[in-house]
């Protein structure tokens, strides 16, 4: 994965081109203390870092979740100048056969014009649902509960 050996990996998982999207974070990462760092890319060449300042990190990510019986939707979010990047977990246990999704989604404004990119579930490690109580809800996503 695309942490350091002092960090702790919170999601990481493959793209069907063998890229890696992780999120890393310092091992006492709280709301109130530590960071959070999406790190894109291959291992010794990660392409994209966000954010480059660790200070503070996790009120510039976004978390959203909802649940209800058989339907569970996870994801974080986060805004790298005009484009938008949403890490997401979905699993739909109602369709007949129960299907799990992960993806990384990178998209242009406000707009829902952008990029997919599927993320292979045998390769996810960790699980988004960690940054429930650590990131600030987002109430951009029509999903999630936010207070």
């Amino acid at each position: 994965m695309l942490c350091a050996r002092n960090e702790k990996l919170i999601f990481g998982a493959l793209t069907t081109s063998g890229k890696m999207a992780c999120l890393c974070a310092s091992p006492d990462l709280t709301a109130s203390q530590g960071y959070l760092q999406y790190r894109f890319g291959r291992p010794g060449r990660v392409e994209l870092e966000y954010p480059a300042e660790r200070a503070g990190s996790q009120r510039m990510f976004y978390y959203a979740h909802y649940a209800r019986y058989q339907n569970e939707w996870a994801s974080v979010r986060f805004k790298n100048k005009e484009y938008n990047y949403r890490i997401y977990y979905s699993y739909d246990g109602e369709s007949g056969r129960p299907t799990t999704t992960y993806g990384l989604s990178v998209y242009l404004g406000e707009g829902d014009k952008g990029t997919g990119f599927p993320l292979r579930r045998n390769t996810v490690i960790g699980a988004l649902q960690a940054l429930a109580d650590i990131l600030p809800c987002d109430s951009e996503d029509a999903l999630a509960d936010c207070p």
